[in-house]
């Protein structure tokens, strides 16, 4: 193998990781909210409407 296609390699190997770790941050943000906005929802559940705690 010739130093230009190991650098291509490499290359190759940095964007697709860098990808790849971008699409999984931004699926755990948004699993993040879906967690907060399901825990907020089960809090209100325990209290009647109409009262302090508001969501």
């Amino acid at each position: 193998m010739n130093l230009e296609a190991g650098f291509q390699f490499i290359i190759f190997l940095l964007l697709f990781g860098f990808t790849n770790y971008l699409m999984m941050l931004k699926r755990y943000e948004n699993d993040l909210k879906k967690r907060q906005l399901i825990q907020k929802n089960r809090i209100a559940e325990l209290y009647p409407k109409g009262t302090f705690i508001s969501v």
